[in-house]
């Protein structure tokens, strides 16, 4: 059970570091020789939670989010339930998360907290808190790690769901971009062309920050091609035809309004390779 928890953490976690340090800390629970191994455990993965959080929650992002409001027991006003938050959904509302996602963040939150400040006073070596058997050290153990995987697992959930919750504006904003905006990759190909259909097959939250979520969209972009001009259509000298090609942009909008999307100017990119391929400039 440990090492499925254990397992299922080390594939969330950002940084070679960050992981080195979760398998460090097992290694040190497992060395059940060691009185200590339960006290060593407990210290090495307090560090990778305060390490987890400051690398996703950074202060200045947490302090400038509409619901943060300082904490007046801690020395910089912030605290652990403050990090755990942001990294939960960023400086999105906590209304719209609970009423538009339909996400209650507040279990998760609650969860991890507890483990951490029940391992925390392991940290502190005494009678009560030396030589602590190994089932329940594993127990506790695992109890932690699953704890901070649920976050960051729902983290991901908010985001997934933030990404669905705006697929109508998304479509609308990327039409409304390829509609305004000359596509240097397609333009290339034919003397004129336009766009017959747009499908957005992928939205992928990149960040929610204190101020704004950036996003991205992928799919496919259906485009008539035109050679010549309509006169020479008339004449039976030009020609059409139909293609389809990938395409990606990004977006983004305030947390404060999700729905009120723009697409980042510059950000359209259209793959056209599939149409030279096969190609051989004899020039």
């Amino acid at each position: 059970m440990l090492d499925d928890s254990a397992n299922n953490l080390s594939a969330q976690l950002s940084s070679e570091f960050q992981k080195k340090l979760l398998a460090a800390s097992i290694k040190s629970l497992e060395d059940t020789s060691n009185p200590l191994s339960f006290n060593n455990f407990c210290a090495g993965y307090r560090e990778l939670v305060r390490h987890v959080l400051s690398d996703l929650a950074p202060d200045a992002e947490i302090k400038a989010c509409t619901w943060y409001v300082p904490d007046t027991t801690s020395r910089t006003g912030i605290t652990r339930a403050h990090a755990i938050t942001y990294v939960l959904q960023g400086g999105l509302p906590s209304d719209y998360v609970a009423g538009t996602l339909e996400i209650d963040v507040a279990e998760e939150k609650k969860e991890l907290i507890s483990a951490i400040n029940k391992l925390n006073k392991y940290t502190h070596v005494n009678e009560g808190t030396f030589g602590i058997d190994a089932s329940r050290a594993s127990a506790e153990a695992a109890l932690a790690i699953d704890s901070l995987f649920s976050v960051l697992g729902l983290a991901n959930h908010c985001r997934a769901q933030l990404a669905r919750a705006l697929e109508a504006q998304i479509h609308d904003e990327v039409v409304a971009l390829a509609i305004s905006e000359t596509i240097g990759a397609i333009d290339e190909l034919a003397t004129h062309h336009c766009v017959d259909e747009i499908d957005v097959e992928e939205v992928t939250v990149t960040k929610v920050g204190s101020e704004f979520i950036h996003l991205r969209a992928s799919g496919t972009i259906g485009v008539e091609l035109q050679w010549g001009s309509n006169s020479d259509l008339r004449r039976g000298e030009g020609a059409t035809g139909n293609d389809s090609f990938p395409f990606s942009c990004e977006l983004q909008s305030h947390v404060e309004d999700p729905a009120e999307l723009e697409a980042i100017e510059d950000t359209l990119c259209v793959d056209t390779s599939s149409w030279w391929e096969g190609y051989y400039d004899e020039a």
